[in-house]
């Protein structure tokens, strides 16, 4: 009983101490708002790149893009100026961004914004916004978008994670915590050995860079897992809770053409194969796009590409590059006159 007590007092020190000190050591407010906190900046790379260029036409994706268009090519065969805007680690929350901050303020903008997506990506929010890939977002996130704020983070968080994040500082700031506890056991032992701290990050960037192929499907295949969810699969109850809605309203304000692409992948052996749903919401999310006047390309099983012409689950080999280039420049040539 003795040590039930004590254990409680010290939990409630503990909690004391962290409430009033962790605010003012992360220079944070107390009680903290709900959901992250973005700097002020937002960045306008993109934005001085497609005015300089003067680009038609710009492909926006992640890195499935990186590997699978051949920005060359398809310009050559087109005769359309062309601006590949691929991030790798990019989801809808970071599309959205990027066209709000930098391809809608574009003076001209770009005739058509073709969008190269996967799956239920165009409907899931909150798909990588956390984690490593929170620095991209915070890239291109103004202070107050309110918008991202509630779609992308605080529609996912249950009354008590909020109430969590806003009293108990602790939890507030437990991203920043295990940041620097990772970075002091990264740094403290080779730091006495006269490593430096950038030493040791390229020692372990080097020793952990070289992944297994099959190692690293694993990972893809695990990471995509939300995508299939039975409630990402319900496109009339993501539809509105999405970026997709305010990614239209936003290309049609400045007369840009979306031109939507599902692009081919192996994570499943076969079209049999893909989870019951996806067909369902391919179709709900072709008729939503229609009524809008935006052409949806479905190449997520194209002829002529096949698992031989992919590195792993997700990204084309260079001939596989060449070959969707060429597919996708016949898909879009109607849709580009």
């Amino acid at each position: 009983m003795q040590f039930t007590l004590r254990f409680a007092a010290l939990s409630a020190l503990i909690s004391l101490v962290t409430s009033l000190s962790f605010p003012v050591y992360f220079n944070g407010p107390y009680p903290h708002p709900p959901g992250p906190t973005f700097d002020r900046a937002v960045s306008k790379l993109y934005f001085h790149q497609i005015s300089q260029r003067g680009s038609v036409l710009v492909f926006l994706g992640d890195s499935i893009l990186t590997k699978g268009v051949d920005e060359a090519a398809f310009e050559e065969q087109t005769g359309l100026r062309t601006f590949k805007l691929d991030i790798p680690g990019s989801s809808s929350a970071l599309w959205y961004l990027v066209l709000k901050s930098n391809l809608v303020p574009s003076d001209p903008p770009p005739r058509y914004l073709v969008v190269l997506f996967r799956a239920t990506m165009l409907t899931a929010p909150a798909f990588r916004v956390t984690g490593p890939y929170f620095g991209l977002i915070d890239k291109f996130a103004g202070r107050k978008d309110e918008l991202l704020l509630e779609r992308a983070y605080l529609a996912q968080s249950s009354p008590l994670q909020t109430a969590l994040e806003m009293y108990f500082p602790l939890y507030t700031y437990r991203a920043e915590v295990r940041e620097s506890l990772d970075a002091g056991l990264r740094h403290t032992l080779p730091g006495l050995l006269d490593c430096a701290s950038a030493c040791a990050d390229d020692a372990m960037a080097y020793a952990l860079g070289e992944v297994q192929p099959d190692i690293l499907a694993t990972f893809i295949i695990q990471a995509e897992q939300d995508l299939y969810a039975p409630e990402q699969l319900d496109f009339a109850a993501q539809v509105e809770r999405s970026f997709l809605p305010e990614m239209v309203r936003l290309a049609q304000s400045r007369g840009i053409q979306l031109i939507f692409v599902r692009t081919p992948t192996r994570i499943f052996p076969n079209i049999g194969s893909e989870p019951d749903g996806l067909e369902t919401y391919m179709k709900d999310l072709t008729g939503y796009l229609a009524e809008r006047d935006i052409p949806l390309l479905d190449l997520g099983w194209v002829a002529g590409i096949g698992s031989e012409h992919f590195t792993d689950p997700h990204h084309m080999s260079p001939e596989g590059k060449e070959i969707f280039t060429a597919i996708l420049v016949d898909a879009m040539k109607d849709l580009l006159k």
